[in-house]
Formats: structure tokens, sequence, C-alpha cells
């Protein structure tokens, strides 16, 4: 079971405290931040930072599992569009020169106020589809992110799917993400099945008044049933931890990783 971390939590440390942390904690894998406030690469890297940043990976035993901007495609502007399309290909264009085959980018956020459901299907469609056509031809993966109010609405991410059926497009499952919607983190991955290219493990406590994040396995979420479900659909990604909770980073993470490593044992992972 190779687990990774995402770098998101570690948005107030440099890129080299960020991976010595991880390799410190065992962890395998990083996807890794791209965008405002945690650049832990960027695409204002010059070759002699990524020769840098590369060697530092390597010596740590890190692999890059993913590359992360912030992407918006739920717009109506024609230049705003624009500028997303333009930021999605340079960001395919950094991972190709940290040599990650993996983008994983967000659909849309909050639903405009006067649009139709299937108004916002097509303005995400107009964005996402030139960006789909330029990772194929560099051998990239898109992962679109169950994330924000469109984003983790299953049905417009299912339809996505259909209408752009690349091999070369498919999701980041956040289990969270999907949870604090109210949709079934085990439906989804029977219905987007093969797709899921990434994961986002991150557990949360929904059952109080206030939601809040946690550990792996110390909230609501049943981590034992998603795992089983990822290994019947033929998941073969990383499992890249989340973690949101209240404590630091290393903490959430070395228990989430402790709790992980015991359930892909007793799952055979």
């Amino acid at each position: 079971m190779k687990l990774a971390a995402n770098t998101y939590c570690y948005r107030a440390l440099d890129r080299e405290s960020v991976f010595r942390s991880m390799a410190g904690l065992g962890l395998k894998g990083v996807e890794i931040i791209t965008h405002d406030p945690c650049y832990h690469v960027d695409t204002l890297d010059t070759v002699e930072i990524r020769e840098k940043t590369l060697k530092l990976l390597d010596e740590l035993g890190l692999e890059i599992v993913a590359i992360s901007p912030h992407t918006e495609f739920l717009v109506f502007d024609k230049r705003e569009r624009r500028q997303q399309i333009e930021h999605s290909m340079a960001q395919i264009d950094l991972a190709e020169l940290y040599g990650v085959k993996l983008v994983r980018i967000f659909s849309g956020g909050k639903v405009p106020e006067g649009r139709t459901w299937r108004e916002c299907v097509d303005a995400v469609l107009e964005g996402l589809k030139p960006c789909v056509e330029y990772a194929e031809k560099r051998g990239m993966r898109l992962a679109v992110e169950s994330h924000g109010q469109f984003g983790n609405d299953l049905e417009a991410m299912l339809t996505i799917l259909d209408e752009i059926n690349s091999p070369m497009f498919g999701v980041t499952l956040d289990t969270a993400n999907f949870t604090y919607y109210n949709v079934d983190v085990i439906e989804a991955i029977e219905k987007i099945n093969k797709r899921i290219y990434h994961t986002h493990l991150k557990d949360c406590c929904i059952s109080s008044e206030k939601r809040y994040g946690t550990a792996v396995g110390e909230g609501d979420l049943d981590f034992h049933a998603i795992l089983k479900k990822l290994i019947e659909v033929g998941y073969s990604g990383a499992y890249c931890i989340e973690y949101e909770g209240k404590s630091t980073p290393e903490e959430g993470f070395r228990r989430s990783i402790e709790y992980l490593n015991k359930l892909g044992s007793e799952l055979g992972l």
C-alpha cells in the first residue's frame, strides 16, 4: 500500500521542510500543491530550483504522485475561461517538467444564482475539453477532485466523465468532501469506478453540531468499506492522505498512517 500525503496542510512551511517531515513519517509519495498560499513547486521554478527539488525528493525516497493547482471552470466570462485553460495547460507543462503523470484539478465551486444545472455543466465542459486534449498529447492524466458545491455534485461529475470519454480524464476521490455534501462515498466509488485516478483519504466528524476534520480512522467515515470498495473497482493509484484536523500536520498524518497501515494489512494491500 503506497501511502502519500497532500502538502496543503503544511502551507506555512517551505518545500524542503515539508518534504523532510513527510519522509520522516515514512510516507513514500507526495501530492504537491502549486497554488497560493503554498507553492511547494511553482511554474516560476528555474532549472536550478527544479533540479535541487528533484534531488532532495530522490534522496528522501519520495515520489511525486500528483501536481495540484487551483482551477475554476464554472465561469461564464470568456476571458476568465481562457485564463483557466491557459493556467491548466501551464500546470500540465509543470508536471511534465517534474516527471509527474497526473494533475489534480477542480471543476467548479459555488453554483451561480440564476444558472441552470445544464448551463453549469456546459460551462465546465467548455473549459475542460481543451485541457484534456492538451493533456492527452503529453500522456498526462487530469483528475478532477470532488471539491466545492459543483464539484461534489455526483450527477454532474458523472455527466462530465461521460461527455469527456477520455482515458486521460478521471477523478480525484475526496472522501470527506463528498461526505460534507451528503454524497455516499461507496455509491460514488461504484459509479465512478475505474475513472478514479487519485484519492484524498480524508476523515471528518459530521455527527456533531459543528463539522470538523480528523485523522483518518478517527471520524465518521468507514474506511474499511471505502478501501474494500476501491480494491473491488480495481483502483491502482496512490492512497493519498489529506488532513484538516486540529492537531499539527505531523501528528495528524502520523495517526492516519498508523491506522491505514493496519487497515491495509488486513485488506491485503
